[in-house]
């Protein structure tokens, strides 16, 4: 009797550690954070909770494993960890919907690029 593909690669592949943080919340917040970010709306309080979540994910998966992120494997995490940083600093930008959303007194104190 042949195998199928999906039980040859579940005996190929090492098991996955248990994280103590529940994975389900984690899908939600990397999907909603994402989707958010990518429509540009509420992008800082979005692109905060994401750099947060980068932050955990890699000092509780990748930190203990070593301390330089290129040896550990957790140079991703650390990149977006930082990106999110940007993000919440810069805000959304000119084409966001952040932008759209805020009120005519609020769009114009802010200075826009000529």
């Amino acid at each position: 009797m042949q195998r199928s593909w999906i039980s040859r690669i579940r005996q190929t592949m090492p098991p996955m550690p248990c994280s103590p943080l529940n994975p389900g919340l984690q899908d939600l917040l990397e999907l909603v954070g994402g989707l958010l970010l990518a429509l540009g709306l509420f992008t800082r309080s979005a692109a905060f909770v994401l750099a947060g979540d980068m932050a955990v994910a890699y000092f509780m998966a990748h930190s203990p494993k070593g301390f330089f992120p290129l040896l550990n494997g957790g140079e991703l995490a650390i990149v977006y960890c930082f990106v999110f940083l940007y993000f919440w600093l810069a805000g959304g930008g000119e084409s966001s919907l952040d932008r759209l959303r805020a009120p005519a007194s609020a769009s114009a104190l802010s200075p826009s690029r000529a």
